[in-house]
Parts: structure tokens; C-alpha cells; sequence
């Protein structure tokens, strides 16, 4: 038989994590196992920096999978990169554990899960903290984008068209099924646990869009997060949004639209780009085989306003009193 893996702090991280996971990347000159890790960011680009911590039980539910938890968390993080059209360089983890993780089934299908974000999108694991407590995920990513090409929140100009990437509301969709213990539909249970950071087409967004931001707390809610540091608001075309025919035929059109508009998760992208970058868009949704959809249009004045054909625009407010998600309230 072989020899136990010691699950003490440093037992775990030898064997889950500096063992098995990549530390090292073009832009990572020290990896795993010093007290800093150490890369380089090329001449002429500028480092993207984000982080976020994923709580269990706030964020995802403390018995989902460990495999998809890591997933989850280190697809999220990835997808505020995309949002800037940032390339990934490396990330660090710093981690907390409950007693009911200091197990080695648990860490091994977490690892296994980590693994595979890391070799998925090539962002190395460089380093992080093993900790004891209420489980918890902190993520910090790092990427590169050239000098004055990053995609910002600001730059939106009235007019503009405004864009969503994929199916919004699929995530949310996933997590109702998942709560109520429901396993069909599969695609929709796969949206909430296994998201799709859009990296690609945030590097390809650049020269296209004039803003962009990810989808995480809800469309409602981060279309105001868009526009709340300029004098702006939107026109959202109701009967324009892409409803994803799996939510349609399993919830219907009323609590399709909600979870669209509210329901976030989905960490696809939305931004906004001139009237004339059109034909580009559509051309790079082809390439991509990513749905790019335009679902309304960047007004004078603050607020989100909704209008179906034949009707008069309504504050989105009015509709929906909760527009996404709060990590504070």
C-alpha cells in the first residue's frame, strides 16, 4: 500500500496542489514555493489585476460538487479578464477549509477540477494560502492587455448599440433545478456549474466595443454598474432578447425574461459598440459560434428602461423590484 497523504497544511498543498497543478507560464518566472511568486509583464502592456472571494453557501451551495466549486470560482474570476480583453498570465488561491474538506476525496476532486480550469484557459497556478474555516475561495487573476487597448466600463456614447454575449439566464435557470434537487435539464445545470469565461472574444472586442463589463450579478443590475459614472442609461427592446429555448420550454416566457434580465451567473459579456461596428460584430459572433446579440441602445439620462413592440418604454424598476444581485444589503 502506499504511503497516506499527510493532511496537514502542508501535506495538502505538496500533494493537491504544487504536485499536480501548473505554476509555470510564458509571463511566470517563479511559480509555487517561495514566498512571492515573480513574473513579467512585456513591454508595451499594461497588468490587469481582479479578485473575488466565493463563500459557501452565499455563492454556491456548500454540497456542490468540489470539482465544480473550483470550476466556478476560477471561471468567474477569469471572466472580469474577459471583460477588460485581458490574456491571463497566472492567478493565485487563497483557500479556506472546513473540517468536512480535510479529506482527501474532497480535495482530490476539487484539485482535479482546478486542473482542469488551469489547463483550459493556460493561467498557471503561481501560488496562494491554505487556511482553516468556513469554506472559502479567494481568486486573484492577473493578465496583460497592450497599452491603452483595455475595454473599460467608461466609453460608452449615446446611441451606441448594446450587446450580450451567449444565452443569459441559463445560469440562473441551472441553479433553480440544482436548489430543487431537479438534474434536467443537464445544459442548464451545466451553465451554473460549469461557466465559459468569453476570453477569446474580449481580446476580439477590442477596436469593436466601446464598453464592456461581465454578466455575474444580473443584466438589469450590471447595465446600471455600465453606465452609473456617466449621465447614461439604456433602452432595452424586450421582444429583442435572445431567450434561451431550454429556460423557455422548461419555465416559460415570463420567468424566462426575469432570469434573463435579473438572474445572473451567466459571466457572458455586455457591451456596447457604434452603430456602424455591426457587420464586424455579426462577422466575429460567426467566428466565434457565440451568439452576439443586440437587445437595445445607450440613451441621454440615467436609468434601464424596457419596451416591448407596440408599447410604451417602463422603468425597468417599475418591473422588477430586485434588478440582480447584492453582496451587501
Amino acid at each position: 500500500m502506499g504511503e497516506a497523504t499527510p493532511l496537514d497544511e502542508f501535506g495538502i498543498i505538496r500533494h493537491f496542489f504544487a504536485g499536480r497543478i501548473s505554476s509555470l507560464g510564458p509571463e511566470v518566472v517563479l511559480g509555487q514555493g517561495d514566498d512571492c511568486a515573480l513574473f513579467s509583464v512585456p513591454p508595451g502592456y499594461h497588468a490587469c489585476i481582479s479578485t473575488d472571494t466565493f463563500t459557501a453557501g452565499v455563492h454556491f451551495p456548500a454540497d456542490l460538487d468540489p470539482a465544480d466549486i473550483a470550476w466556478r470560482a476560477m471561471a468567474a474570476n477569469l471572466s472580469d479578464l474577459a471583460a477588460m480583453g485581458a490574456v491571463p498570465l497566472g492567478c493565485v488561491l487563497a483557500l479556506t477549509l472546513d473540517k468536512g474538506q480535510v479529506n482527501e476525496g474532497w480535495l482530490d476532486q476539487f484539485s482535479s477540477g482546478l486542473g482542469e480550469a488551469v489547463d483550459r484557459w493556460g493561467i498557471p497556478l503561481m501560488g496562494g494560502n491554505l487556511s482553516r474555516g468556513p469554506l472559502s475561495l479567494t481568486f486573484t487573476v492577473i493578465g496583460k492587455v497592450a497599452e491603452g487597448q483595455a475595454l473599460l466600463r467608461t466609453g460608452a456614447a449615446v446611441d451606441d448599440d448594446i450587446w450580450v454575449s451567449g444565452w443569459p439566464g441559463e445560469a440562473a435557470a441551472g441553479l433553480q433545478r440544482l436548489q430543487l434537487g431537479q438534474q434536467q435539464p443537464a445544459h442548464l445545470l451545466q451553465r451554473y456549474t460549469r461557466p465559459q469565461p468569453r476570453l477569446v472574444l474580449g481580446q476580439k472586442l477590442i477596436g469593436l466595443a466601446s464598453s464592456a463589463l461581465d454578466i455575474s450579478d444580473g443584466l438589469l443590475a450590471d447595465l446600471a454598474h455600465l453606465f452609473e459614472s456617466a449621465d447614461l442609461g439604456a433602452l432595452v427592446a424586450l421582444d429583442d432578447l435572445p431567450l434561451s429555448g431550454q429556460v423557455l420550454d422548461t419555465l416559460g416566457k415570463e420567468e424566462a425574461t426575469r432570469l434573463l434580465l435579473t438572474g445572473g451567473d451567466d459571466y457572458e459579456l455586455c457591451f456596447t459598440a457604434p452603430a456602424a461596428n455591426r457587420m464586424a460584430i455579426a462577422a466575429l459572433s460567426a467566428e466565434l459560434q457565440l451568439p452576439l446579440t443586440r437587445i437595445g441602445t445607450v440613451t441621454p439620462g440615467a436609468g434601464i428602461w424596457l419596451q416591448a413592440v407596440g408599447s410604451e418604454p417602463v422603468p425597468a424598476t417599475q418591473i422588477y423590484s430586485k434588478t440582480g444581485y447584492q453582496h451587501i444589503e
